[in-house]
């Protein structure tokens, strides 16, 4: 059976209505639980809205009792406006579940747009992996919401009631978190504060050492700390996927003869400041800067890890190659020949760099 013409066209205009005022729609929210509003009410448009709102929605709630439930929590001024948006868009079924904080001057189209993909938090950052701490800290603050200032002042004041249930409470006394701030997409709540977003990185990296990696970290004979300062090495050094266990490798069996680790990696963050965090020319000079960061000086193990290491890097750390490397050079493709005497190493750095190591 079709439907009328007059039922069509009754629709078409709704839909045309809804797309409009969803483009000029504002949002705003309270602080304070607002009243119950009836099903079939509206807001009227001479309502100041003002504050953060929080919503909940869970699994298996209709566009309609998203939209009531907006309405009532003060996020939008019209449910009906919400309801034909998502169902001119094809997202009436498509709207992801969880606690969304929306702040104020959203439109109804941006809340949607939002619930559709699951953003539940207006401050989302990505931290990647192989990030120094004070790139993360940058990434915190571009980001907004997480200041700058408070958030190195969280790190310098780290104590018990901050890393408190985090492996980070593992790490040797008095080492800053370097290495600890797990690498991941983080959702922080309205109001967050550096404190907040602290505790949610470090404990995120509990959620991400699985029972069975710590078994092969525990079989390693190295700490967790150890691991972790191997794996960030392995983050930075490494492009390619499959050589995250041979460059682990290289690093156990030089460990294992005492030889000098000269990585780059570690110079670059002994050198590393603001606007070059990550030198990439590294001189004759910086080479031989005294630092126990500096492992072409200073034999063993940095103090800390020199990076946020991913889990790749993290389960290469724990299970090296069974290989007697103890040489590598870069190709300038983003991979490396491997050697296992100076004199095989010799020739690949004059093949690859032209004999500049």
């Amino acid at each position: 059976m079709t439907a009328s013409p007059w039922r069509t066209w009754t629709m078409v205009v709704l839909l045309l209505v809804a797309v409009g005022c969803a483009a000029a729609a504002t949002v705003a929210v309270s602080r304070t639980p607002p009243a119950q509003v009836s099903p079939s009410s509206e807001r009227p448009q001479s309502t100041t809205l003002q504050g953060p709102s929080a919503v909940t929605i869970v699994e298996g709630d209709s566009a309609a009792v998203i939209g009531r439930r907006l309405l009532s929590g003060e996020a939008i001024e019209s449910h009906t406006r919400f309801e034909l948006l998502a169902l001119l868009l094809g997202w009436e079924s498509r709207l992801e579940p969880g606690s969304y904080s929306f702040e104020a001057g959203l439109t109804t189209f941006e809340i949607l747009r939002r619930i559709h993909f699951g953003e539940t938090s207006p401050l989302r950052v990505v931290i990647p992996e192989g990030l120094r701490i004070e790139q993360v800290t940058e990434r915190l603050a571009k980001a907004g919401g997480i200041d700058e200032a408070s958030f190195v002042a969280a790190l310098e004041a780290a104590a018990g009631s901050v890393v408190s249930g985090s492996v980070a409470a593992q790490r040797p006394p008095g080492t800053s978190l370097e290495g600890y701030l797990f690498p991941s997409a983080y959702s922080f709540p309205l109001g967050a504060t550096a404190e907040d977003a602290l505790r949610m990185m470090l404990l995120r990296f509990n959620d991400a050492l699985t029972p069975r990696l710590l078994e092969q970290i525990n079989a390693s004979d190295r700490s967790l700390h150890e691991i972790l300062i191997i794996a960030s090495i392995i983050e930075r050094e490494v492009v390619e996927d499959s050589e995250r266990v041979l460059v682990s490798a290289v690093i156990r069996n030089r460990l294992d003869v005492g030889m000098l680790l000269q990585m780059d990696s570690t110079v670059q963050y002994a050198v590393g400041s603001a606007g070059e965090w990550w030198k990439r020319n590294l001189t004759l000079d910086d080479l031989s800067v005294q630092s126990e960061y500096n492992t072409y000086v200073s034999h063993g193990l940095p103090p800390t890890p020199i990076a946020s290491p991913g889990l790749a890097s993290i389960e290469a750390a724990a299970n090296p190659a069974n290989v007697p490397y103890l040489f590598f050079v870069a190709r300038g493709d983003g991979t490396h020949a491997f050697a296992v005497t100076y004199e095989e190493h010799q020739a690949n750095v004059e093949h690859y760099r032209g004999g500049q190591e």
